[in-house]
């Protein structure tokens, strides 16, 4: 159940009726305790009607002298009431004060320690009002930054393993071109050219995620054209039997596809990123990976499906996160640096199309893209 929300003015306001609460009620206390006739019900009138001529006594004087030691002089009720509304204030000040210093300077020593490298600090403010907000926001702030940072390592961890092994080729070729062992030396350029290439690759994807990352206010060129969904299916499966000529490929292409309006080459990239990350996460060679294209209500949908190790579904909202990779410990395997979903989410995005994802650990996955055939600027 959802606490009630209270704005800081409506905090406050509250506590200044309550302190006027309390002065008024001091206020009335001092005026019983100090006007001088509250003790009497009746008047000296009353009194004389109700006793017989014959049995009446002079009326008593009232301000007689042991009626003065026990009232307290009513000119001194005004400064009492002062001094006690005074001492009421100054507690309900302090009381004030405190109720809104604590929470900023909660904030003020979380915002030091995040800025003096604890990425772990949060300010946990549990309040309904804008200070509440206020600390709320900040803990968010604080859990991006610490992604961002996580992130940001994991890139450099993945970034120098796939360095690393190229550039050891490469060494390895020199040395042995030194050595005047030219033969062995081509023998390794094949290689050489194939880990250079998947370099480009990545070094592509990052620059690609820099600069197309929308959440920073990024807009995606796009250069749009009516193009048959057929054409980008047909050279997608093209370049994953050159790249990959072990793997087995079902393409599956419905007839009387509509034509859509998209980025042939950008879509065409969405469609590779799936291919690749179906045959690096599907480690059986023999297990078929499927390509489709169907027409479905309003545009057309591409899913490439495989049989490999799948997704936990704990990380599948975190899927598509920069630099995020799922079965870390075969990811020194698979090779590549966790962009490949980022880019094809953005990419999609952009085009006004959805990408869905279905899989579940040991079963493989199923990824599905539906892009419209109208307007989708």
């Amino acid at each position: 159940m959802s606490r009630p929300v209270r704005t800081l003015a409506s905090r406050m306001v509250v506590l200044a009726l309550a302190q006027m609460a309390l002065l008024a009620i001091a206020a009335l206390i001092i005026w019983y305790f100090t006007v001088p006739h509250h003790h009497h019900h009746h008047g000296p009138e009353h009194e004389m009607a109700m006793v017989p001529p014959e049995m009446s006594t002079p009326p008593r004087d009232h301000h007689g002298p042991e009626h003065e030691a026990t009232v307290v002089p009513h000119e001194f009720g005004p400064w009492l009431t002062f001094g006690v509304g005074a001492v009421l204030l100054a507690i309900g000040s302090v009381i004030t004060a405190r109720w809104i210093v604590r929470p900023i300077d909660r904030l003020s020593r979380s915002a030091r320690a995040l800025g003096a490298g604890d990425l772990g600090v949060r300010t946990r403010l549990d309040r309904t009002d804008e200070i509440g907000e206020l600390g709320r926001r900040f803990d968010e702030m604080a859990e991006q930054i610490e992604r961002m940072i996580a992130n940001e390592r994991e890139l450099l961890a993945n970034v120098a393993h796939e360095l690393r092994t190229p550039l050891s080729r490469i060494g390895v070729a020199l040395d042995l071109a030194g050595e005047g062992d030219s033969k062995r030396a081509r023998a390794s350029l094949g290689e050489i050219a194939v880990d250079v290439a998947e370099l480009e690759v990545i070094v592509n994807d990052i620059l690609m995620a820099l600069r197309y990352d929308t959440s920073r206010g990024a807009t995606m060129p796009l250069r749009k054209q009516p193009t048959p969904p057929e054409t980008i299916v047909t050279a997608a499966a093209e370049r994953m039997r050159s790249r990959h000529p072990e793997r087995k490929l079902d393409v599956a292409i419905a007839s009387e596809l509509p034509v859509i309006d998209v980025d042939p080459v950008l879509f065409r990239r969405v469609i590779d990123n799936l291919l690749d990350n179906a045959h690096k996460y599907t480690p059986d060679t023999e297990a078929a990976i499927v390509l489709a294209a169907r027409p479905v209500k309003g545009g057309v949908e591409f899913e490439v499906a495989d049989r490999g190790i799948g997704i936990a579904t704990a990380e599948l909202p975190n899927v598509y996160n920069p630099f995020f990779r799922a079965e870390r410990s075969r990811a020194r395997e698979t090779g590549g640096v966790g962009l490949g979903l980022t880019l094809a989410k953005r990419i999609v995005e952009a085009h006004g199309g959805t990408i869905d994802i279905t899989s579940a650990a040991g079963k493989g996955t199923q990824v599905r893209v539906a892009i419209t055939t109208g307007p989708s600027d």
